[in-house]
């Protein structure tokens, strides 16, 4: 009897993947017939705290992290998302630990060798895997692995995953503004042609488009110095109050669909400049003005 209950319980649990398979391609189908972000960056936060829940060692719950980073990015891709970028590991993180530092070193290093040699979702969306932030902070062995999936995978034109290991947003802008200041030091760059539009070329994302949509996990409603300057005008920001390793499609859906509501008043934001969208304003409201009320 109980082997008989195992049984029809293994067949409902297939059942019902299969459902919510079908659904998800369904729901993907209709989605990409809309406006689709170019850019969406994830904060993977949530990931000691689910293994607290099950009972887990931290480092299970990290792992389950980077296994829901692989399927998060499958259904990013089916989407058309170009970019996705993602918050590994944080310069403070050093902070922690040092067993939970090893841990983490650890799986990154084997994560990033099996993003070359395992991964069929690289290969199957072509996908280039950047290492960005102060990676000389990095161990060696880590630095290498990093450097080889980054070298490994630069010819792949599908998508970019920028992996942010380690990395925090004031030590970027710190970066880009020595570069500029180094331009004009050189006499390469005039001090009068410094604007925000080369700060932003010296950043890592120079080469990706802006940012669109930022995601935090578990609720915290706090960017943790992750992308502060992309994230600064016409990005969308959302916290749902799911751990990392439990967000799933679903999850997903109402900021993709909260995106497409909103994607007009983006686009008008971001492609007309400041300075001629107050001039319609004002032209809309000088005609308002005028009409006369009957």
């Amino acid at each position: 009897m109980h082997s008989i209950l195992q049984t029809i319980h293994a067949y409902l649990a297939l059942f019902i993947s299969w459902i919510s398979n079908t659904f998800q391609k369904i729901t993907l189908s209709i989605l990409v017939l809309g406006p689709v972000p170019k850019h969406v960056a994830f904060v993977m936060d949530g990931n000691r705290r689910f293994a607290k829940r099950l009972h887990l060692q931290p480092s299970e719950g990290h792992q389950l992290g980077f296994k829901k980073l692989e399927e998060t990015l499958d259904w990013c891709m089916k989407l058309g998302i170009k970019v996705v970028t993602v918050y590994a590991f944080s310069i403070e993180n050093f902070k922690r630990p040092k067993e939970e530092v090893d841990v983490l070193m650890e799986l990154a290093e084997r994560k990033f060798g099996e993003f070359v040699t395992k991964s069929d979702l690289v290969q199957k969306h072509g996908i280039s895997i950047r290492v960005i932030g102060d990676t000389k902070l990095l161990r060696e062995p880590v630095y290498k692995a990093a450097c080889k999936v980054t070298s490994e995978t630069c010819n792949n034109t599908g998508a970019i995953l920028n992996i942010c290991c380690p990395y925090t947003s004031q030590n970027e802008i710190l970066v880009a503004m020595q570069e500029v200041v180094q331009g004009v030091q050189s006499g390469k760059v005039l001090e009068s042609d410094v604007c925000e539009k080369m700060i932003e070329q010296c950043l890592y994302t120079e080469e990706c488009p802006p940012l669109d949509v930022l995601v935090r996990t578990s609720g915290e409603a706090r960017l943790s110095d992750f992308m502060l300057w992309q994230a600064g005008r016409d990005c969308l920001l959302h916290f749902p109050k799911k751990l990392w390793p439990e967000f799933s499609f679903w999850d997903m859906l109402p900021i993709l669909l909260h995106y497409q509501a909103n994607y007009a008043k983006i686009k008008v934001s971001r492609f007309i400049p400041i300075t001629q969208l107050l001039a319609v304003f004002d032209m809309i409201h000088a005609v308002v003005t005028f009409i006369p009320i009957i």
